[in-house]
C-alpha cells in the first residue's frame, strides 16, 4: 500500500511539473548582447516657460542583441538591471512588444 502512495506522489510530481517547465521556455529566443550604449531619454527641447531649466535625467541603454537564429534585435532598456557585451539572454518577442530576460 504505501508503495502505492508513493508512486501515485512521484506520478503527479512529474505530470505537474514537466508542461509548466515546457510552457517556460515557449517564445523564448536566446541570444548574445552585442553592444550597450548609455542614452539620455529627457526632454531636452523643454519649453523655455515650463520654468525647468534643467530637466531630470532619464538614463536608459541603447542595446544590440543578436539571437541565435541570426535575428538582431534593437532595443532601449530603461530597467534597473546592467547589461555587458558578450552576456548571454534570452528575448521574448511578441507582437507588439520585445522584452530581455
Amino acid at each position: 500500500m504505501k508503495s502505492l502512495a508513493i508512486s501515485l506522489l512521484l506520478l503527479t510530481l512529474v505530470a505537474c511539473s514537466g508542461p509548466r517547465a515546457s510552457r517556460t521556455d515557449q517564445g523564448l529566443s536566446p541570444g548574445v548582447i552585442e553592444s550597450v550604449q548609455p542614452i539620455d531619454l529627457s526632454n531636452p527641447a523643454a519649453p523655455p516657460e515650463d520654468g525647468d531649466d534643467d530637466p531630470d535625467p532619464m538614463p536608459a541603454d541603447s542595446l544590440v542583441v543578436r539571437l541565435d537564429d541570426g535575428r538582431t534585435i534593437y532595443m532601449t532598456y530603461t530597467g534597473p538591471r546592467r547589461f555587458e557585451p558578450g552576456e548571454a539572454v534570452r528575448v521574448r518577442i511578441d507582437a507588439a512588444t520585445v522584452f530581455i530576460l
